[in-house]
Order: structure tokens, then sequence, then C-alpha cells
């Protein structure tokens, strides 16, 4: 037998695996700054919060800017006034037709206001009577929502105090709207300059979403208003004209501003009849039906893409964190948020198309 060629095994590869590099160890310097930044965030989110009612006035002021020079656009664009006149003009028409509602109706609305006023404990009290089980205290006690309802009709009735804050957030948006450059620029300046394009161009899209929105939202508020006030009046509640009017301000907030319209219109209605209050129900539903499914989309078109669900939830979580005064601007915030989300977080991290509010409207 010939010989058997022994061929020699190559070594195994060695698997084992090679250990990492211990981690350096953290300075005492490097733990105790780490430490103050935290604290530092921490307290920079609690004074944010202990603040809100100021930075949520400064929101409203903005509102009534982009108010003010959306009326003062086409005076601008059609005379020869300079940008400030316009806005004196656009100031002095606004003042002008409140203060002629005010002549025409603002005695007639003001006596029906203090008789609601009168009326509606009453009205619950024999509600609570002739239906044993239900009780509007006890609906409410204990549920978020039902505080913050109970909260935002405790605060809507201290007069003073919404003429104040309503005082200075005019005041604030009649300076915001003369020069809007210097705070966008301002705000502007607080971010990093390789983001600081990115932020101009989320501002300025949130801007015109605000304002086809705001264009929108007022329309509305006095066509809802007119036809819950004709309505009422119509089927026979009492004070229907000062309905009318609660009904068409809180039309300013969208999907809980309605239902807590109906709630004084419903409980007047149930000292007549029960038939009155059914009546008195189906007019509010079909009046928002018309809002929702022929005003809004007519007058707003495709300007704002806020699915109803996220801005009923936006208004009742913004609402409990807080207050009245964060029910009240909710949506509006939802909108700049909603904004802002789709152009920083989709459109520039994940670089997904994704349709903007306001961004084509402010190129028209």
């Amino acid at each position: 037998m010939g010989a058997v060629a022994v061929v020699p095994r190559k070594p195994l590869k060695d698997w084992t695996v090679a250990s990492s590099p211990p981690a350096p160890a953290m300075t005492e310097a490097v733990y105790i700054r780490r430490v103050l930044i935290a604290v530092g965030i921490a307290a920079f989110a609690a004074a944010l919060y202990v603040l809100s009612d100021i930075l949520l006035l400064a929101f409203g002021s903005v509102l009534v800017a982009v108010v003010l020079r959306a009326i003062a656009r086409p005076i601008y664009r059609g005379t020869t006034l300079g940008q400030k006149l316009s806005l004196l003009a656009a100031g002095l028409a606004v003042a002008a037709l409140l203060g002629g509602i005010v002549y025409l109706f603002g005695g007639q609305i003001s006596e029906q206001l203090y008789s609601l006023i009168e009326k509606l404990p009453a009205a619950a009290d024999s509600l609570s009577k002739s239906v044993p089980y239900l009780s509007v205290a006890e609906l409410v006690k204990g549920s978020s929502v039902g505080n913050l309802v109970a909260s935002a009709l405790s605060w809507g009735t201290t007069v003073f105090g919404a003429l104040a804050t309503l005082v200075v957030v005019v005041i604030a948006g009649v300076y915001v709207a003369i020069a809007p450059d210097v705070y966008r620029d301002g705000f502007i300046m607080l971010f990093p300059k390789r983001v600081q394009p990115q932020i101009a161009d989320t501002v300025d899209d949130a801007g015109e979403a605000l304002r086809l929105w705001l264009g929108a939202q007022l329309l509305a508020m006095v066509i809802v208003g007119v036809l819950i006030g004709a309505g009422l009046a119509v089927i026979g509640v009492p004070s229907a004209l000062g309905l009318g009017f609660i009904a068409a301000v809180l039309e300013f907030v969208p999907i809980v501003g309605p239902v807590i319209a109906a709630v004084p219109a419903l409980l007047l209605a149930s000292t007549q009849s029960w038939e009155m209050v059914g009546w008195t129900l189906a007019l509010f539903v079909v009046v928002q039906q018309v809002e929702s499914n022929i005003i809004m989309p007519l007058v707003s078109g495709r300007a704002v893409k806020l699915p109803p669900a996220m801005g009923l939830f936006a208004v009742v979580a913004i609402g409990i964190l807080f207050g009245p005064l964060g029910l009240l601007l909710g949506y509006p915030l939802a909108i700049v948020v909603d904004v802002a989300v789709r152009r920083l977080y989709v459109r520039e991290a994940l670089g997904e198309k994704v349709e903007i509010a306001g961004e084509s409207g402010k190129k028209s």
C-alpha cells in the first residue's frame, strides 16, 4: 500500500470575542454638569407650566394680530395707504362694526344674558327634580372633562376678569400686528442657525394656516349665531337672542363649544316641555351639520386639514392641562402643532411628502 499523505490541519479560528475597552469613568465634573442640565430642563418646564396663562395670552394676542393683518391686507393692496395706515383702517373698521352691533343689539343681549343667569339655576334644579336620576352636578362630578366644563362656566361668569384679559390681549395684538417681523425674527433666533430656515418656514406656514382658519371661523360664528337665535325664537325658547349670542361666541371652540352652548338652551327648553327640548336639540344638531358640511368647507376649503378626532382630543387635553383659557385656544394651538409636526418631523426628519396647512395659501 502506498504511503498516505497527511495534510496538516489548519488551526481553528479563534472565536473569542474581543472585549471592548472599558468605558472611561465619569468624572465628578461631568456628573455634576449633567445633573445641573437635567435640573435646568425640569425647572424650565415647570416655569413654562406656571406661566402657561401668560403664554396662552401671548398666543391670543398673535391671533388678534393675524385677524388685524388679514383685514388690512386687502386695504393695503387696493389703496395707496401704507401698512400702518391700513392696519389703522382695519382696526377702525372692526371697532365700528362691534360698536354698531352693541348699539343695535347690546341692550337686548345684555338683558337676556342677565335673565339667563337668573333662570338657569332654577331650570337645572327643576330638571333634576323631574328626572330623579339625572343631576347635573353628579354627572360632572369627578370627571376631568366635567370639571373643565364647570370651571369654564364659572370663569365665563367673571365679567371683569374676562374684560381685563380681553383688553390685554387686544393691546398686545395691536403691537404684534404693527411690527410682526420683530417678534417673528426674535423667536427664530432662539434656535440654532442650522435649523433657523426650517423654523422660519414653519412659522410662516402656521401663520397662514391660522389666518385661513380664523377667517372661516369668524364667518361661521356669525352664521351659527344667527341661525341658532332665529331658530330658538321660532320654536319659542326664552332668551333666544342671548342664547344665539352664546352659541356664536362658543363656536370659536370647534367640537366642544357647540356642545357647551346647547346646555343652557336645553335647560331653558326643559322648563317649557319635553317636546320643546326635542325641537331645541334637533335645531342644534341641524345647525352643526350645516356648519360642518356646508359652511366650513365653502369658506375654508382645504386650508386646514386637522382630523376631527385629533381636534377634539387636542381641545380637551389642552383644556384639562391649562384650564378654560386652554379650552378656548386649544384648536388654533392644535393647528400650529400640526403644522410643526408635519414640516419639522414628517417632512424634514423622515423625508416623507406631506401636505402642510397654509403652505399653498401663503403663495397666493
